[in-house]
């Protein structure tokens, strides 16, 4: 008797390891379709129009990681050195007014970005390179340009569970700031996580919170917050909190929203065909009668990770 408990007991604590999955690689591919207007009547400018975008990215872990029972869920912050590439694809067209001249617009870009992690002692060193294309037309002028633009980033992982950062990014603006992560561990899988980031000068500083903890057998929430405070001289400039959820019916279905303060909601479904590929369906928009600007949007992705 005795011996057949501790054999169900063995096929049980068996059973449970499988169900544990592990991924070092994930790929997605995407197309998302957006409709935007914005509308600044006292500085003589509205700008309307229409993108399709396609993507593919694909990001390579050196090790395992572990999922927390949702397929698409893992630790609050990584630990393991990676690389990654990607390729986007945006044609846009639309019309503009500014300065009292009006402007209609066809262009086309693509961003070709390269890049990676690496984690050494404990040391994060990251960098990325992105390659630009645009092309198209504004009225009767034409344009074809190229640049890229560069990213550099170092850390310490303190623990597992604490990370700092700081990166800068050279662009038109170059870019850096700072991000500080920490993952206050529940028990199992539950966890709450907060991150801050603030922009070099901290005109810019965002904290976010998030609440992942199991309700059920192989039921999930994750919910979230968010405050931005921009206090840069800038007309659109202006502080915003956000609220977000995920549900998890079991580790392969899921549904997702958020509201913002600026009235911008979003809701999306995701499912696991299997265990390595996943579709993910959503709808974007934003309705800000304060900044007076319009945006919609959804976008199908399908995911291959194993």
């Amino acid at each position: 008797m005795k011996l057949s408990k501790l054999s169900a007991l063995a096929v049980i604590l068996l059973s449970n390891t499988v169900l544990a999955e592990s991924y070092q690689s994930f790929t997605s591919l995407s197309y998302a379709h957006e409709s935007y207007f914005a509308d600044a009547p006292e500085y003589g400018f509205y700008n309307k129009g229409d993108s399709d975008n396609f993507s593919l990215s694909s990001k390579y872990y050196f090790d395992e990681r572990l999922a927390l029972g949702p397929l698409n869920e893992f630790a609050y912050i990584n630990t393991s050195s990676n690389v990654f590439a990607s390729a986007v694809n945006r044609n846009r067209d639309g019309s503009s007014l500014m300065h009292g001249q009006d402007t209609n617009f066809d262009s086309s870009a693509t961003t070709y970005g390269i890049g990676g992690q690496w984690i050494v002692n404990s040391f994060i060193i990251g960098a990325s390179y992105d390659y630009n294309e645009s092309k198209g037309k504004w009225n009767d002028y034409s344009f074809d340009n190229d640049d890229s633009d560069v990213s550099l980033l170092i850390g310490y992982l303190f623990s597992d569970n604490f990370l700092i950062s700081a990166g800068c990014e050279e662009n038109f603006d170059n870019i850096c700031g700072y991000t500080m992560s920490y993952n206050w561990q529940l028990e199992g899988t539950d966890y709450i996580g907060f991150s801050y980031n603030a922009s070099d000068n901290f005109d810019i500083n965002e904290l976010s919170s998030q609440y992942f903890f199991s309700v059920g057998e192989q039921s999930y929430l994750m919910i979230g917050g968010e405050y931005l405070h921009d206090n840069r001289d800038y007309f659109f400039a202006d502080n915003y909190w956000s609220v977000n959820g995920s549900y998890y019916y079991d580790t392969r279905t899921s549904i997702t929203a958020y509201f913002s303060e600026d009235d911008a909601y979003g809701v999306s479904a995701n499912y696991f065909i299997n265990q390595n590929y996943s579709v993910q369906t959503g709808y974007n928009s934003v309705v800000n009668e304060k900044n007076r600007n319009e945006y919609e949007g959804y976008y199908f992705n399908v995911t291959a990770q194993f």
